[in-house]
């Protein structure tokens, strides 16, 4: 890898980091960006839970007091995070690289599909007066039992399809859901970290490079960032989730 390629990652990191702010979604970024320079498709997985875990980490940390108010189910949502990640992470793990390929379009598309249509289904149930989200706990445990499922083994917007789940299920605000994706995010990545290192497919160097671009982008240049339009980030990252999803089924089958 040459330092024109770990200049780039860098650089990408940092806009990987002020997306993450702006709307989250950075994934569908920084993992083509890996496999251009170089890396498998399944180094460039185990390279995105590496570089972009601060962000959970650090949000974590300045949400505790949010979290602390969310204590109903933290602890089953956190037992579920750990066995879902670490089922989801073994599974990349010993399917291998074939099984990942053919995977590969079928999850942009489940990941696109979701961060395009959370807004759309919330707002539709928002309007259904008779809609009680307490009647729907259980079904919102097992839908987050399968994101992170899915998370352990792909994690391409896995926090925004949790927050669309949390905005559909709960009244909580959008503080106490940030303060639970990222906990919950955080110990699952962790755990796929570790999995994927055992296995030795962490490509430390690039994980790194990027890590320290998004832990730039993310909070030293978050207050260029926040002036953005939220929705002019989410609406490029949708189209760009589009167009990657695209490539990925002309690429792949």
């Amino acid at each position: 890898m040459t330092a024109l390629h770990l200049l780039l990652l860098f650089g990408g990191g940092v806009l990987a980091g002020m997306i993450n702010v702006l709307a989250g979604g950075a994934g569908f970024m920084t993992f083509p960006l890996l496999i251009a320079t170089g890396l498998t498709e399944m180094q460039a997985n185990a390279a995105n839970f590496v570089a972009l875990i601060p962000a959970n980490i650090v949000g974590t940390a300045v949400y505790r007091r949010e979290l602390k108010e969310v204590r109903q189910n933290l602890v089953l949502r956190l037992v579920l995070a750990a066995v879902g990640g670490t089922i989801g992470s073994l599974l990349f793990v010993k399917l291998g690289a074939e099984s990942f390929r053919v995977a590969i379009p079928w999850l942009l598309l489940f990941a696109t599909l979701s961060f395009a249509t959370g807004p759309l289904i919330k707002n539709w149930l928002e309007r259904q007066k008779g809609f009680d989200v307490h009647r729907w706990q259980w079904l919102s445990l097992c839908l987050e039992f399968l994101v992170y499922l899915y998370g352990g083994y792909f994690g391409l917007g896995m926090g925004i399809i949790l927050l669309a789940i949390y905005s559909i299920f709960s009244h909580m605000t959008i503080h106490h859901a940030q303060a639970l994706r990222n906990a919950t995010i955080a110990l699952m990545t962790v755990l796929g970290i570790v999995i994927f290192a055992a296995d030795g497919i962490v490509p430390w160097l690039p994980s790194l490079v990027m890590m320290a671009g998004a832990i730039v982008g993310g909070y030293g240049m978050a207050q260029i960032a926040r002036r953005m339009p939220q929705g002019l980030v989410r609406g490029a990252i949708l189209c760009w989730s589009v167009m990657l999803t695209l490539y990925a089924f002309w690429r792949y089958h």
